[in-house]
């Protein structure tokens, strides 16, 4: 499971630049690591969503059926 501790921690990494820091500095195969995490994070971000909105509004696939299945 997810802790505070570690959002807060990734969240700063972000917004305060040190990601896109490093990035500059890294060697190639690091710089694919790391949009290959970036990559993971946004797939996890749509998976969110989708569970967010079942949770928020559980009755929403009654009124519009998932055309993906």
């Amino acid at each position: 499971m997810l802790s505070e501790k570690f959002l807060n921690e990734f969240e700063e990494y972000l917004t305060s630049g040190r990601l896109e820091e490093d990035y500059g500095y890294s060697d190639e195969d690091r710089k694919i690591e790391i949009l290959e995490y970036l990559e993971r994070f946004m797939d996890l971000a749509e998976e969110v969503d989708k569970v967010a909105t079942k949770l928020l509004m559980p009755h929403l696939s009654e009124v519009f059926p998932d055309k993906t299945k």
